[in-house]
């Protein structure tokens, strides 16, 4: 008789209730069974249960070996570049610690014996005090990842050059100058030129996704001030917000008397300008295709505690709850009468989410259809200090660089010049200390924030009324 049997007959052959199994002894049964390992903290955060498979992937033979245990002892990790995860920067512990439920892909269990497995490790709570680790191998389902990766890559890579040679073929067409053509050839080729760009910009996306994802693509991150360095990026789009008529703003409003002025922070990060560069470039390109003729878009970077916070805020058609969470998945789109008539890949707030979280950020949106939308990019910040350190790194590398370069093509013409000039030949002098930025302003809280972001949409509301 198996354990599910609720009944059972006895000797008449009427059927008579058996006791219920038990349902711990049921539930233990099932965790011995499966392939995940899991493990059980108590608030102490010492392991109380660990089932075989979690006995087996962090290297030990028996449970009796692991209980009792700290975690942290147990669950040794390694970053995507093989470098260990000191205690103190371990995303597991502050998860822990910060008691939020947490889960990622991107690092690999090191046993005691030195095995490596990548994992996919979830935290979540049961009560007031436990703790739920689960580790998941997830060796063949990332080889299977690097398959298709590899696939879209190689794809995307060979149709970019015929569908670069009809764009270009297209627009000849469409040139006065090279081909005579009536209104209705050139409505058509202006539709198909149209979607060949479209086209294009796909498989450029595609292999941006696909270079992140399998770590061809390297962060390279500096320092950088950056209300400046936002402001230049979204100044870039003037003429996009000019096309619509879109009121544009940039930088945190404070009411002075009666009048309202701009209170740019100094805000300091180390950042990857490119991938800055792509991240607010997508957002404001979304601000503006999915905002009306007539409204506006904000833009506003702030200090927000250890972090640099940048909003990009529009009054546009909004995204519905149903939406809000999947919006950042690979090739979703948002599926409405409004929105069909809009052109994208379905892959611009992916790379967003890819960019950010390569740098140590986080993004996420607020909204309500009909009422626009706020994304908000938040990114690890340094004090001025750190900075200008960083700066004088950077600056000393680059001098170095310099230096090695000079010092090859004085070797590469020794036997012209003679031994004794390069010998002789001393490196430039290491670049001088930059000047200490001026204090940075006080942080803006979130209360004013939110003050501003109401005050905003007030004037622009005030703006459309007749």
């Amino acid at each position: 008789m198996g354990i599910f049997d609720k009944f059972t007959k006895n000797s008449s052959g009427a059927a008579s209730v058996v006791q219920a199994p038990d349902k711990s002894a049921m539930a233990e049964m099932a965790l011995e069974m499966i392939d995940d390992g899991v493990m059980i903290l108590d608030n102490a955060n010492k392991v109380q249960f660990i089932n075989p498979a979690g006995v087996a992937m962090v290297g030990y033979s028996s449970p009796n070996e692991v209980l009792n245990a700290g975690y942290l002892s147990l669950i040794r990790l390694e970053n995507g570049e093989g470098m260990a995860v000191p205690d103190d920067q371990n995303p597991l512990a502050a998860a822990i610690l910060a008691n939020e439920c947490w889960s990622s892909k991107n690092y690999v269990l090191v046993t005691i014996q030195g095995k490596k497995t990548p994992v996919e490790i979830t935290l979540t709570f049961s009560g007031r005090t436990n703790k739920i680790i689960t580790l998941r191998n997830i060796t063949k389902e990332l080889e299977e990842e690097g398959e298709q990766t590899e696939f879209i890559s190689t794809a995307s890579h060979e149709m970019r050059t015929p569908v670069a040679s009809i764009e270009g073929y297209l627009g000849l067409a469409l040139n006065p100058a090279t081909a005579t053509i009536d209104d209705r050839a050139r409505q058509y080729l202006n539709e198909a030129h149209a979607a060949s760009q479209h086209l294009g910009r796909l498989f450029r996306d595609l292999l941006d996704v696909t270079k992140l994802d399998d770590k061809r693509m390297k962060v390279h991150m500096v320092p950088v001030e950056m209300t400046e360095e936002v402001k230049r990026i979204a100044d870039a789009h003037t003429a996009d917000f000019a096309s619509k008529n879109l009121k544009y703003s940039f930088g945190t409003f404070d009411e002075v008397g009666d009048n309202r002025v701009t209170m740019d922070q100094l805000i300091y990060a180390l950042v990857d300008v490119d991938f800055l560069k792509e991240i607010l470039d997508n957002l404001i390109e979304n601000a503006v295709k999915y905002t009306p003729e007539g409204g506006a878009v904000w833009i506003n970077v702030r200090g927000d505690g250890d972090r640099a916070l940048i909003n990009v805020t529009d009054t546009g058609m909004g995204i519905a709850p149903d939406d809000l969470s999947h919006i950042f998945q690979k090739f979703y789109r948002v599926d409405n009468s409004q929105t069909r008539t809009i052109g994208g890949t379905g892959l611009g707030l992916y790379i967003v989410k890819q960019r950010v979280e390569a740098m140590g950020g986080r993004v996420w949106a607020e909204s309500a259809f009909g009422e626009g939308s706020t994304f908000y990019v938040s990114l690890p910040r340094i004090s001025p200090q750190e900075y200008e350190r960083q700066k004088q790194v950077l600056a000393n590398t680059a001098a170095m660089e310099g230096s090695n370069q000079m010092n090859a093509a004085a070797m590469a013409a020794a036997p012209a010049l003679g031994q004794a000039a390069v010998i002789g030949a001393t490196p430039p002098a290491a670049a001088p200390a930059p000047v200490a930025s001026p204090t940075a302003a006080p942080d803006m809280s979130p209360e004013k924030l939110a003050e501003a972001k109401t005050a905003f949409q007030q004037s622009v509301a005030s703006q459309q009324q007749p």
